[in-house]
């Protein structure tokens, strides 16, 4: 397993600097190519579909302005500690966000996203069949 980097195109001056974002697992090219398109950002992953490691998790968070994480991937003290005052935001791949210590999160002033309703649609459509 390896951490890969990616750069993407910068649209504005180059006077601006990327946003650093750390994301816990491979995801598909389409889902690069949304992280791009959001702005102008360094994205750096673990490079696999294991968990990623908590060593790994630490280094890699270090200095980052976000972190893209899955449910499987517990956000605690440690990993805050580890990302530093940069951290501005974290988002989720998950409907519930259980797996991150909020609490911590919210002293930080650290902003979460999640998915909440991902699930809505294949639910009910799972009780009427």
């Amino acid at each position: 397993h390896e951490l890969l980097h990616r750069r993407s195109h910068p649209s504005v001056s180059a006077v601006q600097q990327l946003m650093k974002v750390f994301v816990t697992r491979r995801i598909p090219p389409a889902g690069q190519a949304v992280l791009a398109q959001a702005g102008v950002c360094n994205i750096q992953q673990w490079d696999s579909e294991e968990p990623i490691p908590q060593a790994e998790l630490l280094a890699g968070v270090a200095g980052k302005d976000g972190l893209l994480c899955l449910l499987s991937d517990r956000i605690d003290k440690e990993v805050l500690d580890a990302a530093g005052p940069s951290l501005k935001v974290i988002s989720t791949l998950s409907v519930g966000y259980d797996h991150l210590a909020i609490d911590e999160i919210k002293k930080r002033g650290i902003r979460v996203g999640y998915t909440p309703d991902i699930l809505t649609d294949a639910t009910a459509e799972l009780t009427v069949a």
